[in-house]
């Protein structure tokens, strides 16, 4: 009698293990469709590649703050654009304010916020800011 107990319970637990795991009710951010371009602007700030930032960009003011970074915080740079990824966004009309965030401790309280306008292969920088990495 006592194997058929000992089973169930084997078996629920493993069951309960399989569900924290899959996490089934889980689903993926909206402003994940922010990444790529998150992930290449952050690259082309690194680079200090101003023609880069000047196409993903509608403005001078992201391009200017994407050269101010890479040159003023470049390792901090380097983190983020290697691990930030989207957290929180807010739509409004056809701009996405997207806030980026990592799960290292480099600038770990302060986002990046990128305000972005288009979608696809589109998507263009608006504004971008940062406490972190600020001008001056």
């Amino acid at each position: 009698m006592k194997t058929p107990l000992y089973l169930t319970i084997l078996l629920a637990g493993l069951a309960v293990a399989a569900l924290l795991t899959v996490q089934p009710y889980s689903a993926p951010s909206r402003w994940n469709r922010y990444a790529g371009a998150a992930e290449r602007y952050l690259e082309a700030a690194l680079r200090q590649d101003s023609v880069a930032l000047a196409k993903q960009s509608l403005s001078t003011a992201p391009v200017s703050w994407g050269l101010h970074a890479g040159r003023a915080h470049p390792r901090a740079l380097a983190v983020w654009s290697r691990y930030a990824h989207p957290s929180l966004g807010f739509q409004h009309g056809d701009t996405a304010i997207v806030y980026l965030e990592t799960a290292t401790e480099v600038c770990s309280q302060e986002p990046i916020v990128l305000h972005f306008v288009g979608t696809g292969k589109r998507t263009r920088v608006l504004q971008a800011s940062s406490a972190c990495f600020e001008l001056p």
